[in-house]
């Protein structure tokens, strides 16, 4: 058996951004696209999607292979090329992102308990909105 050095490779990476696609409410978004869009414009949209998660792993990638020392993720990675100033910024706009995300993702779990609980609406109310924060919390 192969000793695990703690890093994900490509396969675990793919994985993730699968699951996370998957866990966005990827079915729902079919629907929401569908209604706007016709069928080439929707696969042309997920092809430059594909292909922006691609090179987004592959800029990782790179990162970590030119710079094995550097282990914090996007802060250090913004610390060591433009200074301490960015790096903090781009941690906070990290997080930022990834909370507001979850917000998202949280809002549109609203929407499905909403068929048991009418208050949620369509998931993009304001109760929706605290609801999902408050869970997040």
């Amino acid at each position: 058996m192969k000793e695990h050095d703690g890093k994900l490779g490509l396969l675990e990476l793919i994985g993730l951004v699968v699951g996370s696609i998957i866990g966005g409410g990827v079915f729902n978004l079919m629907h929401d696209m569908a209604v706007g869009a016709g069928a080439g414009a929707i696969i042309i949209g997920w092809v430059i999607t594909a292909i922006g998660m691609v090179m987004l792993a592959l800029t990782f990638q790179n990162l970590t292979m030119k710079r094995p020392d550097l282990d914090a993720g996007v802060y250090s990675y913004a610390e060591a090329g433009f200074g301490k100033y960015m790096g903090f910024n781009s941690a906070w706009g990290y997080w930022l992102s990834a909370w507001l995300g979850n917000v998202g993702y949280a809002t549109l779990l609203m929407s499905a308990v909403a068929y048991f609980l009418p208050v949620f609406g369509n998931g993009q109310n304001i109760w929706s909105i605290v609801a999902a924060s408050f869970i997040l919390w």
